[in-house]
């Protein structure tokens, strides 16, 4: 890494499977998020140090393509509308999603029929920002990174099309345009899902001070993007906020607890034919894991998905639909 790009480290840590960070920045710094192990999707959710009510808005981001890339900028909630991040850096092997809602507790259950609470980014995202006094209900749409998701010619969403091709090493850094709180989290639908190969890998987050190359970055995007009449602040409101204070304030005292966390893993032994072997080396050409064992978890989880979820086509519903 340059030094004269970034900045000193301010702080530094290491994201556990379906873990996730509020991390304050200021304008100029940058968040760099980096695979430690390998392949992991990253949601993301941002808001307004200053103000949590103004917060990211993947609808308006995705005015520019479904994809985020390098230099796609972060916007808020209009009639706000302001920059408050940017991408600066993105490795090919990281593709974005600005379609895909963030998996929550209640579609495991509905969908999935899985028993008791799943590990989902709706309650990890709730529970790394109630560090800073912000609720279940202040989560939002997530942009999603390491996240290989696909759409048909008829554009419906096709969430595990493709495998995760993220590395280890792989970086991300984003770049602070306002004082934001920027929450990434360890996607907890990896282990049910294409969407990290059907496991769960640790990540990193750091954040690095403003420098001279950062802080010319910000005039200029800044100068680009705001200044705006219609870019409306809350005094402006015909009908205000009730909050006197909307700050993202740190709680000392908070102590996180994510859901099923930590991990509990359980190995499990099974003997193969030598058919089953044919098969696994098939599966490994065609895609499906780097190991024996990567393949057969990929393997008898994509079965379990596919057949799984309850399919009820509309005729067998006891209700009446169109007509």
């Amino acid at each position: 890494m340059n030094p004269a790009k970034y900045g000193d480290a301010t702080y530094s840590d290491v994201m556990q499977p379906v873990t996730g960070r509020a991390i304050p920045l200021k304008a100029g710094q940058t968040l760099h998020i980096t695979l430690v192990e390998g392949a992991q999707c990253v949601d993301f959710n941002c808001f307004n140090l200053e103000d949590y009510r103004e917060r990211m808005s993947v609808g308006h981001m995705r005015r520019t393509g479904f994809r985020a890339h390098v230099g796609s900028i972060i916007w808020s909630n209009p009639p706000r509308y302001n920059p408050m991040m940017v991408i600066l850096e993105k490795p090919d092997t990281c593709l974005t999603d600005l379609l895909a809602a963030r998996c929550h507790a209640t579609q495991f259950e509905k969908e999935r029929r899985y028993p008791g609470v799943h590990t989902n980014c709706q309650d990890t995202l709730a529970e790394a920002i109630a560090e800073y006094g912000l609720t279940p209900d202040d989560v939002h749409d997530s942009l999603n990174f390491w996240m290989n998701t696909g759409w048909d010619d008829q554009g419906n969403f096709i969430p595990n099309v493709r495998r995760n091709t993220g590395k280890k090493g792989d970086t991300v850094v984003l770049m602070a345009l306002m004082d934001v709180l920027a929450v990434p989290n360890v996607c907890g639908s990896g282990d049910v899902s294409n969407t990290s190969n059907y496991w769960f890998n640790p990540v990193g987050v750091e954040v690095r001070d403003k420098t001279e190359y950062t802080g010319r970055v910000l005039e200029q995007l800044r100068r680009k993007h705001t200044g705006y009449i219609n870019q409306r602040r809350p005094e402006q409101f015909k009908v205000r906020h009730k909050e006197q204070d909307r700050r993202c304030i740190k709680d000392p005292d908070y102590k996180p607890e994510y859901v099923n966390f930590p991990i509990k893993k359980e190995e499990l032994s099974f003997e193969l034919t030598q058919g089953d072997r044919d098969n696994i080396r098939t599966l490994r050409r065609r895609g499906f894991g780097g190991t024996d064992e990567e393949v057969f978890r990929s393997a008898v989880m994509t079965w379990y998905t596919r057949n799984s979820s309850p399919q009820i086509a509309p005729e067998l519903l006891d209700i009446e639909i169109g007509g």
